[in-house]
């Protein structure tokens, strides 16, 4: 009954583009390959378990964050593992290609990634939507060095919004599932269109900050390892 359900919903979308919809996931945590023992990233790969994000949408912007339903600690290795995870909220504007990204009441501006998609035709069922696979290489440069993560996302063509968790998009499709290596690995777990009470953040009580002092303020609220 509910796959029959999630069914005729995404036969409905062509009616629902000037509606927010939300897309709600999971989301697994896991350090593959570690050198050694680690407690610290033991207990945010657990925490993570508990976690749910929801992305709220519509034909020209999007919002992903942690669900409004959680009620985080400021303690607790839940909220240590949001942080990580999607190290903030993501409000994506399509016409301006921008992201704002924002954490407690500071955000900073960061263009969309223009890497393209490189697209297969492998697919696979999930959530009974059939599902294409894209991947793409991101480059992350740290105090560590040069590291060449591995993107794969599965996307679905027949829920025609380009959207998906953190910061992925541009895909002919919904981001159904997503595995940013090496650690990250969204779900798809609910999705509800025409949803009257889903609410995109506002920015008019947000301060705007640099790129750098946003990551200071979260590295500085994160526990010592």
């Amino acid at each position: 009954m509910k796959k029959e359900i999630l069914l005729f919903v995404v036969l409905c979308t062509s009616f629902v583009y000037s509606q927010n919809n939300v897309a709600k996931y999971n989301v697994l945590f896991k350090v593959e390959n570690q050198k050694k023992e680690s407690p610290f990233f033991d207990k945010i790969s657990e925490a993570s378990k508990n976690l749910e994000f929801e992305l709220i949408f519509n034909d020209s912007i999007s919002y992903f964050s942690t669900s409004k339903k959680m009620i985080l600690d400021d303690n607790s290795f839940e909220k240590v593992a949001s942080k990580i995870i999607s190290k903030g909220e993501y409000l994506y504007k399509k016409k301006e290609s921008l992201f704002l990204v924002i954490n407690d009441h500071l955000y900073y501006e960061k263009k969309a990634n223009e890497l393209n998609w490189e697209l297969t035709s492998e697919k696979k069922i999930i959530q009974n939507l059939t599902c294409y696979k894209a991947t793409k290489v991101k480059k992350v440069v740290n105090q560590k060095g040069t590291f060449n993560h591995q993107i794969t996302a599965w996307f679905c063509p027949e829920i025609p919004f380009s959207y998906g968790p953190n910061e992925y998009n541009g895909l002919p499709g919904l981001i159904v599932e997503l595995i940013e290596m090496p650690a990250n690995h969204f779900v798809l777990k609910s999705l509800t269109f025409k949803k009257e009470d889903a609410e995109i953040i506002e920015l008019n009580k947000l301060n705007k900050i640099d790129e750098k002092k946003y990551y200071d303020v979260i590295k500085s609220n994160l526990p010592q390892r």
